[in-house]
C-alpha cells in the first residue's frame, strides 16, 4: 500500500478550501462566541500595563489573573462552545449548519473544558520544562480537540490517546507548523494592532477610544484563534488520512 506522508502543501490548500467553504458560517460562529466574549474581557478586565518585565510585573500580571479567574472561567464557556461548534463543522462530512453545530457540540461542552483545562496544563508544564518538551507536546497534541468532535469522544483522555495515535512520527513538524502559524500571526497581529491603534487614537474622541482599541485587540485574537482552529482541524484530516492509508 502507498505510504502518504505529512505534507504541509495538502494542509495549507485544505486550510484555505475550509476556510473558504464556510465563511459565513466561520464569521457567525466566531462573532458570537469567539469575538464578544473577547471583547467584553478587554473591556471590563484590561490587564495591567507592564512596561518592564520584572518581579513587580510578574506579581501584577498573577494577581490579576487570580482576582479576574472566576468571569474568565465564565467568559471561556461560550468561547469553548464556539470553538467546539467550529470544529465539527470543520471536520463533519455532513456540512452542518450553524444551528446543527451548535446542537451537536453543547451535549459535550463540559468535555471540551476539560480537555482544555487539561491541554494547557501539559503545554505549560512542558514550556516550563526548558521549552523543547512544551514544542514536541504541541506537535502531538494538537489534534486532541478536533479528533474529540469529529470522533464524539466524551473522554478527553481518550481523546488526548487519539492525538497521540493520529501524530506518531509526525510531531515535530505538526509542531513546526503549529508554531509558525503562532509567531507568523502574533507579528501580524502586533503590526496592525499598532498602525490602526495609532489611527484610531487620531480620528476618535477620547471616550470611546479605550472600547474602540478593546474591540480592535479582541478582533485580532479571535482572528488568530479562528485560524488555529481551522489548522488544527486540517492537521487532524490529513493525520487520519495518513493512518487509514498505513493500515
Amino acid at each position: 500500500m502507498r505510504e502518504v506522508k505529512f505534507s504541509t502543501d495538502r494542509l495549507w490548500a485544505d486550510c484555505v478550501s475550509m476556510a473558504k467553504a464556510h465563511s459565513s458560517l466561520l464569521i457567525a460562529i466566531g462573532g458570537v462566541f469567539l469575538l464578544l466574549p473577547q471583547f467584553a474581557q478587554s473591556l471590563f478586565f484590561p490587564p495591567p500595563e507592564i512596561k518592564v518585565f520584572d518581579e513587580s510585573a510578574v506579581n501584577a500580571m498573577s494577581a490579576y489573573f487570580t482576582d479576574n479567574a472566576l468571569w474568565f472561567f465564565v467568559l471561556n464557556i461560550p468561547v469553548a462552545l464556539g470553538q467546539a461548534a467550529i470544529l465539527t463543522m470543520l471536520t463533519h462530512p455532513s456540512k452542518p449548519t450553524v444551528g446543527q453545530a451548535l446542537s451537536s457540540a453543547l451535549p459535550f461542552l463540559l468535555f471540551v473544558l476539560v480537555l482544555s483545562f487539561l491541554l494547557n496544563m501539559v503545554l505549560i508544564t512542558g514550556y516550563a520544562a526548558l521549552i523543547v518538551p512544551g514544542v514536541y507536546l504541541t506537535g502531538r497534541l494538537a489534534v486532541a480537540a478536533p479528533a474529540q468532535m469529529a470522533e464524539r469522544i466524551a473522554n478527553p483522555f481518550n481523546a488526548i490517546a487519539r492525538s497521540l495515535v493520529l501524530t506518531r512520527g509526525i510531531g515535530w513538524q505538526i509542531a513546526g507548523v503549529t508554531i509558525l502559524l503562532v509567531v507568523v500571526g502574533y507579528i501580524v497581529a502586533t503590526a496592525i494592532g499598532a498602525v490602526v491603534g495609532i489611527v484610531l487614537t487620531f480620528i476618535m474622541p477620547s471616550s470611546v477610544l479605550s472600547a474602540a482599541i478593546a474591540l480592535l485587540q479582541s478582533l485580532l485574537a479571535a482572528a488568530t484563534l479562528l485560524a488555529l482552529l481551522i489548522l488544527s482541524a486540517g492537521l487532524y484530516r490529513q493525520t487520519v488520512e495518513i493512518s487509514n492509508k498505513g493500515t
